[in-house]
């Protein structure tokens, strides 16, 4: 090819041309790979936000879940129903009318604060009872945000609530209330009697609460095996909107939020100044596939008629299956793309210029050495330290060059033995030869980030060496140094070969369990951690104290403050032991 040009003209031209379409190649390929790179890299944010969303939601129900089941079984609950149902049965008038004008109408305070009226002005023995009771039950529904609280007797009698709406004093089965979500739900668990579990009712307006968007919650009281009736609590749509609306990394133009059954919203949208939860039709793909139980990603029109790109994924909360969207509108994810495309363009176009001009000047001094230490240059520039450098033994600038890339070699060398010592400092104790704190506390968060917690769960271990300052007063900081180190062996000999142990205090370490499927796994482990110890001059016991992820918490820092205090009431009961950290004993 050519073989009748002159090479000084060949070798510029076919550089030239080559460079040229190397160009263009590389600007249309860049284009595609930046377009592919963008739309991955939000479908990857989407998924992850829609994780942390659901994640959250399913933490606030499990949470009230647990705390309403909790409340049904303490004695101010079962008492407080057993008194305000006596009370009830011996008023001497009809109780709707007779406390709805007591507590309702004749109450001094507005109607949005009615529930601080402890007692009424009569001195009947309902009365009575409601003062002793109402401060406890307003505490309750403050700790645990609830809207309103319940006490329900087996024959539908709505005997006590907090908030003194429309509904209180009335009956669930007869009343005029009947047919509201509420009574709803006190039907279901009244026909069942099933003891410890908990019922919910979907979001629907409630009129009592005018209209407002509200959903119920609720359990079986029982004292003994005597059915009592029914604890409900009234769940408002603001901690749901906390959730959803929360608008870090979303950009300008991304929401999460839910879908119902009926294809409702079941939180607001960051759109509409108005509220639009049961409102708003959402009767999209995604929101189709999610309620199917099905999760994914698809590019769509969203309630709004706007191209987004879509997320969705199911939720179910006890009985109900919603679906959860997190969209980003599809402009948006153009914008960076579109810039970029001019970008490149411009960009493409100077290159070209440049390497028309240069190109020619260039490739008249090109020859093989020259592309011989290209390559070398290339190899060590992927850190490919094992290659042979030509071309030396030279007076000329590539022998000279040859020598500069030898000396740039011996660095590199030198550099990645550096780095290799560096990163054993960074990370090892020194003493014990463990991990430190910063190192485990890294893999913490890599294992909780993006974990499939419906398939495994993390152990958090935190080990505290009970009667070690005793061992430094007597016997010196150097026999406690060799107490460390024998302690560090045992809790290696003692974990799985994935398992992490670090030394993060003084005598404090940790470890941390991944790809636990049931946290009784552990307790071999822990077993074995607290028997068979190293002799030593003082003897030495271990405090354990344990936390899992995502049952107790999904922030690393949390996990390890759970796992602390745990062992901590490892002290507090003897030491020498192993507990579980007690959400109920931190509430």
């Amino acid at each position: 090819m050519l073989k009748n040009v002159d090479i000084t003209k060949k070798v510029p031209l076919i550089m030239i041309t080559f460079a040229l379409l190397s160009a263009l190649v590389t600007g249309v390929t860049a284009y595609i790979k930046i377009t592919e790179s963008m739309e991955h890299s939000t479908r990857d944010k989407l998924d992850s936000l829609l994780a942390s969303r659901k994640s959250s939601l399913q933490h606030y129900f499990n949470n009230a879940i647990r705390q309403l089941s909790y409340q049904a079984k303490s004695p101010l609950i079962i008492n407080a129903v057993r008194d305000f149902e006596h009370a009830w049965n011996n008023l001497q008038q009809p109780q709707e009318t007779f406390l709805q004008q007591q507590y309702i109408h004749s109450n001094p305070y507005l109607k949005e604060e009615q529930y601080l009226l402890n007692a009424a002005a009569d001195n009947s023995n309902y009365t009575q009872i409601h003062r002793k009771n109402h401060p406890h039950m307003s505490n309750i529904i403050d700790i645990n945000a609830y809207y309103d609280l319940f006490l329900i007797t087996a024959k539908g009698d709505l005997v006590y609530s907090v908030a003194k709406e429309s509904d209180y004093a009335t009956n669930l089965l007869q009343g005029r209330w009947k047919d509201t979500g509420i009574a709803d739900l006190f039907k279901r668990i009244n026909n069942s009697k099933t003891r410890d579990k908990v019922f919910i009712s979907d979001f629907a307006p409630y009129p009592p609460s005018n209209f407002e968007s509200a959903s119920f919650m609720g359990t079986s009281i029982y004292q003994d095996n005597q059915y009592l009736g029914v604890l409900i609590v009234q769940l408002p749509i603001e901690p749901l909107d906390n959730i959803m609306q929360v608008t870090a990394g979303m950009g300008r133009t991304g929401e999460t939020y839910i879908v119902g059954e009926e294809r409702l919203l079941r939180s607001n949208s960051r759109f509409f100044s108005q509220r639009s939860i049961l409102k708003t039709e959402v009767d999209t793909v995604s929101a189709q596939q999610a309620l199917n139980g099905n999760s994914g990603f698809s590019i769509i029109k969203d309630y709004r008629n706007i191209s987004v790109y879509s997320a969705y994924t199911p939720i179910s909360i006890l009985s109900y299956r919603w679906a959860m969207m997190a969209e980003i509108d599809e402009a948006e994810v153009q914008e960076p793309i579109q810039q970029m495309s001019n970008y490149l363009l411009f960009n493409g176009l100077l290159i070209a210029a440049v390497i028309s001009v240069l190109g020619y000047l260039i490739s008249r001094d090109i020859s093989h050495p020259i592309v011989s230490m290209t390559q070398v240059m290339k190899r060590l520039s992927n850190n490919d330290l094992s290659v042979n450098i030509q071309e030396q033994n030279r007076g000329d600038e590539i022998g000279k060059m040859a020598d500069a890339m030898r000396v740039f070699k011996q660095n590199a060398i030198e550099r990645e033995d550096l780095k290799t010592a560096l990163v054993k400092i960074v990370h090892i104790d020194s003493l014990t030869g463990l991990y430190n704190r910063k190192y485990a506390m890294e893999q913490l968060s890599q294992l909780t980030v993006g974990a499939d917690t419906r398939a495994y769960k993390t152990v958090l271990m935190f080990i505290d060496l009970d009667n070690f300052k005793q061992m430094n007063d007597i016997y010196a900081h150097q026999e406690g140094d060799k107490t460390l180190c024998s302690m560090a062996d045992h809790l290696k000999a003692c974990v799985r070969k994935d398992d992490i142990i670090a030394r993060i205090g003084g005598d404090e370490f940790i470890i941390i369990l991944p790809a636990v499927t049931d946290a009784e796994q552990v307790y071999p482990i822990a077993q074995a951690l607290l028997n068979n110890l190293p002799k030593c001059k003082v003897e030495i016991t271990l405090s354990i104290g344990q936390s899992v992820y995502p049952d107790d918490a999904t922030d690393p820092h949390v996990l390890l403050r759970q796992a602390d205090s745990a062992m901590y009431n490892v002290k507090r009961s003897g030491k020498n032991q192993f507990a579980h950290w007690d959400n109920s004993r931190h509430c």
